[in-house]
């Protein structure tokens, strides 16, 4: 059995690099480049980090959606897989965590994520071998426990508005190519709607074998501080005829969502457990960028 883990700091730096490289390598859909850019530092003082940061500026993330046959032979063999139980665990802390980028750049557009997390509880797992024969960093593991209530932390990510579209789209593409739709032209507008809401307009053409068709839709949606999102309004249609008609079958789905609150704590409680982080302070900004932010805890 590993009897060095955590070990050090600079054992964690190595664990979280090799770890991250692995996943990255495993990613299905995502290719990134400028991993070894990545600025990863950690102070830890017995089983407690007393400082993790994780500095992913400049990192370009692309996204292809052609499943390789050797990672669709790996899903399909780990469907049957079970996770292993650890021979040893010791618990510990994460006292200051902050994961940054400032930009991340995503196909071919810049957003800024950064987030700071306090007193969050960790297990430091050590197994009899390494869970993944790939990579024999997995040999020790680091998890977090079903009670998280005295994590807390802070949230935010913005992109330019006027970049929204390029970096839907460039998403979106090559994505809807794999079933045989051509994205063509995309539009979207987002306003704020008083203190609380935004307003979304939006239009999108594209193509199928020889359909070349269009649609548009107009939002209204509520955010509360609490993590409650609303969609007050919401009307779709189109000037093509066939599309017209099929969004006419949609309008039962449409009345179900309009005016029925959807609770992101809620949602959260339902996977975490009662012991979950609740989002508190949570605020969608629109104008020069459009952001979101919020604290939990």
């Amino acid at each position: 059995m590993n009897t060095t883990w955590p070990g050090d700091s600079a054992t964690v730096v190595r664990w979280l690099r090799a770890t991250l490289h692995a996943e990255v390598a495993d990613s299905r859909e995502a290719r990134i480049s400028g991993l070894d850019d990545v600025k990863i530092a950690a102070d830890l003082s017995g089983n407690d980090l007393q400082h993790l940061t994780v500095d992913a500026t400049r990192v370009r993330l692309q996204f292809d959606w052609r499943a390789s046959p050797d990672l669709a032979a790996r899903n399909e063999a780990a469907a049957g897989h079970h996770d292993p139980q650890p021979v040893g665990e010791e618990p510990g802390t994460i006292q200051e965590m902050r994961i940054r980028a400032t930009p991340i750049r995503i196909e071919r557009t810049d957003v800024n994520i950064d987030v700071q997390a306090f007193d969050i509880p960790i297990l430091w797992q050590t197994f009899a071998e390494p869970t993944d024969p790939r990579h024999p960093e997995s040999i020790n593991g680091l998890s977090a426990p079903d009670d998280l209530s005295s994590a807390r932390g802070t949230f935010s990510a913005s992109v330019r508005t006027q970049d929204l579209v390029p970096l839907l789209t460039s998403v979106l593409r090559p994505a809807l190519a794999e079933v045989g739709i051509r994205l063509g032209r995309v539009k979207l507008d987002v306003t704020g709607d008083g203190s609380d809401g935004i307003h979304v307009t939006a239009y999108a053409g594209g193509r199928w074998k020889l359909l070349l068709a269009s649609a548009h839709a107009d939002a209204k949606i509520r955010v509360t501080r609490d993590a409650v999102i609303t969609v007050n309004e919401l009307t779709l249609g189109s000037r093509n005829p066939l599309v017209a008609l099929a969004l006419r079958f949609t309008r039962k789905h449409v009345r179900e969502i309009v005016g029925q609150p959807y609770d992101l704590n809620a949602a959260l409680g339902d996977d975490q457990g009662a012991t979950s982080s609740r989002i508190h302070d949570l605020r969608v900004a629109t104008g020069e960028d459009f952001s979101v932010s919020g604290r939990v805890n």
